[in-house]
């Protein structure tokens, strides 16, 4: 049946999976690039508006906020419509709020447009992860997920380098909407690439609803044990990984919220902070591309582990590292050990999900991801403002190594199954 399905919702996905994927990775470039690039941006648009830190650090977690509750809906529609119209849209939406920032001339506008596409970037983690685990082979599932993962992060260092340069010579409402207007026709593209696709799955909708009304009582009694309906068939080990994740996350964003406050601290002038960073960040595809790579050959739970101790000890070594060759040798690998570890942890929670709902799982995986990000710098701040700044770097390491024995019940076969 599943693969029936398959071939009647998208013909030439799983014969061609490669297709997909390049256009999921191009997707990923847009989203996550939004993403950062509303980072560098808010300082301009604060500026203008002559908003204080507090307003400003609302805009951005607006955004996060409404990432987080857009991802189970979305997830929940993928299902109904398919993962490719939900992605397509998603993108558009979060192309064309960011093209209304065109019009936003006061602080309350800015704070809705931000949450506008907020709403519109729900749409992709969970379900552009759950495409690429359905369409290739589970022994080519890992090196899939990481290669899309590692474009997330081509997205964060291509986006803030051509926003950086463009504000400046048109200013921040205009970077935003010549950004949101690419998206947005890129995201027309791909829809109509897969057209075919699109429609063979809406055509789809009215027989599989009427399947799932004749099997819904023994559905039902089937998905009682599978978390209330979410499709997770591993519960432990999909709540392993969940709170692994979650400690991963707040850990790396706190990592990265702070790393241009510890360089200045450190002695980086600012002329050279922003490449610093995307320098940190470059070694942090790397890190998403070649650890989903090595998972296919090593053990879920080796490849966390390793990862997860040298982040440990890159948090306690940042504040020291002097500047000059040692700090340009020692970013590019703290990104590295910071990032490749979400790669193992997206490949790891594919099978503990059953493939029919596999979007709704990953966004119920990705929205306590988001509520992490949302919570991490707040936290964290407070560390900051009571203990120091060097404290911060300690607290996540502290947290980390806290938390390293759940790692040992992860099960190394996991991402082998299906």
């Amino acid at each position: 049946m599943a693969e029936t399905e398959a071939t009647r919702e998208g013909k030439g996905l799983k014969d061609n999976p490669r297709t997909q994927l390049w256009w999921c990775n191009l997707l990923h470039v847009f989203n996550d690039g939004y993403l950062t690039s509303l980072a560098l941006l808010l300082p301009f648009l604060a500026a203008d508006l002559g908003l204080n830190y507090t307003q400003s650090g609302l805009i951005k977690t607006a955004s996060s906020i409404a990432i987080s509750f857009a991802q189970i809906p979305a997830g929940i529609v993928a299902e109904k419509v398919g993962e490719i119209l939900v992605l397509g849209l998603g993108t558009a939406w979060f192309g064309l709020s960011y093209v209304a920032m065109l019009l936003a001339a006061g602080y309350p506008l800015a704070l809705l447009i931000a949450f506008s596409a907020g709403a519109g970037g729900g749409a992709y983690h969970p379900v552009g992860t759950a495409l690429i685990a359905n369409v290739f082979p589970p022994a080519r599932a890992g090196s899939a997920i990481g290669t899309l993962n590692f474009f997330g992060d081509v997205g964060k260092v291509v986006f803030p380098a051509a926003m950086g340069m463009l504000v400046v010579a048109v200013g921040w409402r205009w970077s935003f909407a010549v950004q949101g207007a690419l998206g947005v026709v890129m995201s027309l593209c791909y829809l109509i690439f897969f057209r075919h696709q699109i429609v063979a799955r809406l055509r789809h909708i009215p027989r599989a609803k009427q399947d799932s009304n004749t099997q819904s009582r023994a559905r039902r009694r089937s998905l009682r044990d599978h978390l209330a309906g979410w499709g997770i068939r591993k519960p432990r080990q999909f709540a392993l990984y969940t709170t692994i994740g979650f400690v991963d996350v707040a850990v790396r964003t706190a990592a990265t919220a702070f790393l241009g406050f510890i360089l200045i601290d450190n002695g980086v002038e600012d002329a050279a902070l922003g490449w610093l960073m995307s320098l940190t960040f470059l070694g942090g595809a790397a890190g998403k591309l070649l650890c989903g790579m090595v998972v296919d050959r090593w053990s879920s739970r080796f490849t966390i582990l390793v990862t997860e101790v040298l982040m440990i000890l890159g948090c306690f070594a940042l504040p020291s590292v002097p500047v000059g060759w040692p700090m340009l040798f020692f970013l590019p690998l703290f990104g590295f050990v910071l990032n490749g570890t979400s790669s193992v942890i997206y490949i790891g929670l594919a099978p503990t999900f059953t493939r029919e709902q596999r979007s709704r799982g990953y966004a119920l995986y990705y929205t306590t991801n988001f509520f992490s990000v949302a919570l991490a710098p707040f936290a964290f701040g407070l560390v900051g403002d009571s203990f120091g700044l060097d404290s911060i770097f300690f607290g996540a390491g502290l947290i980390m190594a806290i938390s390293m024995p759940l790692v040992l019940f992860v099960r190394d076969e996991a991402h082998r199954t299906t």
